[in-house]
């Protein structure tokens, strides 16, 4: 049989919180304000529309069986509480500003609890690359409002933009419909996400011969369909669970992997050789 080790329930309950448990529960509301428009108020309840099913462990010590926790050491080898803590703003390699946490929460924007949309656009305006995390919103006693305003972002197809004061930082927000729902999505600034052109490795790049090219398109048709998410799978956690089944069951299996196939030994060759696969 496998070593198993039950925590303290202080223990367990510290790691489910922190989404360290491979048991995952429904998301818990992580912001409540309101979406504005005008003098139109919509109340709402945040969640977070994406979970995070990867495989995650607990370290354990293998000695005495209890988790290992993570410290805060300085370089002289003090353990050091957060009350003594100092936040260094970066000036230039190994200089810093030291800044107090207060000061740095007299910098945090006043308002966290209100959506000001003062902007409406197509929602495939947006560059998928701004985008970063999803919430699903929900009606707080507002389900009259809410009601209409899904049904006006799901006949237009306009999305609102605005700001979002979220975990203490202010964030832009794209606010828009989604199967049934509002929901709003957080964006990277402007200036977070780099212009691929600056980096010099993709200066001077030849361009593909006519072969080259006309074998990778026949490739890509070959390849193609519809868009179908469903497919793709998780192998590494699919081959975790299996392991964790196969050893509470009292044996030891290790699922195999798929070995690859190996490819042709220059470009055009691995062109050739795919392509004619393709067609089998």
């Amino acid at each position: 049989m496998p070593e198993i080790v039950q925590l303290p329930e202080d223990q367990t309950k510290q790691e489910q919180d922190s989404g360290g448990s491979t048991f995952k529960a429904l998301p818990r509301t992580t912001w409540s304000g309101a979406v504005r428009i005008g003098l139109v108020n919509i109340p709402v309840k945040a969640l977070s529309l994406i979970r995070d099913m990867r495989i995650s462990f607990r370290m354990i010590h293998k000695s005495c069986k209890t988790p290992i926790s993570f410290r805060r050491f300085c370089q002289e080898g003090d353990e050091v509480s957060l009350a003594d803590v100092a936040y260094g703003y970066p000036l230039e390699k190994n200089r810093y500003v030291l800044l107090e946490k207060k000061e740095i929460d007299s910098a945090r924007p006043e308002s966290g609890n209100t959506i000001l949309l003062d902007r409406f656009v197509n929602f495939f305006e947006i560059d998928p690359h701004f985008f970063d995390n999803t919430y699903l919103l929900l009606p707080d006693r507002s389900e009259e409002a809410y009601s209409l305003l899904r049904a006006v972002m799901e006949k237009t197809g306009k999305a609102g933009l605005g700001k979002i004061t979220f975990r203490s930082k202010e964030r832009m927000v794209l606010v828009h419909y989604y199967r049934g729902a509002i929901v709003a999505t957080t964006l990277h600034y402007v200036d977070e996400v780099m212009d691929p052109q600056i980096f010099p490795a993709l200066k001077g790049l030849a361009e593909p011969v006519e072969k080259e090219m006309d074998l990778a398109i026949q490739i890509i048709k070959g390849l193609s369909g519809d868009l179908d998410l469903s497919g793709f799978k998780d192998h590494y956690k699919e081959r975790i669970e299996i392991m964790v089944k196969s050893k509470m069951a009292g044996t030891i299996s290790i699922p195999e992997k798929k070995t690859a196939k190996t490819p042709g030994k220059n470009l055009m060759e691995s062109l050739r050789l795919t392509a004619e696969s393709l067609k089998k």
